[in-house]
């Protein structure tokens, strides 16, 4: 009579299985998708350009090309102003959101006269709210945004004073190292 055969089997079937229990809570909390919402004006929204070249989109991409697992949601709005912004926040960051990044402002200086503190106050505003929701946020804000970007014919529309993909592009390159310090965060969240 041979029990040690048995008992092997007994075990490597227990080990089997907890193995199997354990490993796809692994991998979900290893690939565990963050997401971002990008909100703001027309600078977010993507005016003149097609929905693949908009910052929200290559910023996807670009985060994806890092290895991250990310989905990205486009709340820009033409012509929004950061109080625009602060009133229909609840909207634009969906439930679910880890981390926003804002850009806004320029309507509020250029065509309604407002000061950057004025904006500036709105905006901590807006952060204050994300916070209490467990959101991370990034303002997209001078010195990293480059007022004078916007009259480079290389990096905006004809005619126009709005970005084109090559100006969508270099924001990326600009603003997604705190980007992807912040997915990072929140991953480790996720999975913890």
């Amino acid at each position: 009579m041979n029990i040690t055969p048995i008992g092997i089997r007994a075990r490597l079937a227990t080990l089997a299985l907890v193995f199997l229990a354990v490993f796809p809570v692994a991998t979900r909390s290893a690939s565990a998708q963050v997401q971002i919402a990008v909100i703001g004006d027309s600078s977010v929204y993507g005016k003149g350009v097609s929905p693949s070249q908009n910052y929200p989109s290559q910023l996807e991409g670009a985060l994806r090309a890092r290895g991250l697992n990310v989905q990205v949601s486009n709340g820009g709005v033409n012509g929004d102003t950061s109080a625009g912004l602060a009133a229909r926040l609840d909207s634009a960051v969906p439930p679910g959101t880890r981390v926003a990044v804002i850009w806004v402002g320029v309507n509020d200086v250029v065509r309604q006269g407002k000061s950057r503190a004025e904006v500036y106050a709105n905006v901590a505003e807006i952060v204050s709210r994300l916070r209490a929701r467990g959101v991370d946020s990034y303002f997209i804000r001078p010195p990293v945004y480059n007022v004078e970007d916007h009259n480079n014919p290389a990096l905006t529309l004809p005619g126009d004073q709005h970005f084109n993909a090559a100006g969508y592009a270099r924001m990326v390159a600009r603003t997604i190292g705190p980007i992807q310090a912040l997915v990072a965060k929140a991953a480790k969240k996720k999975s913890a």
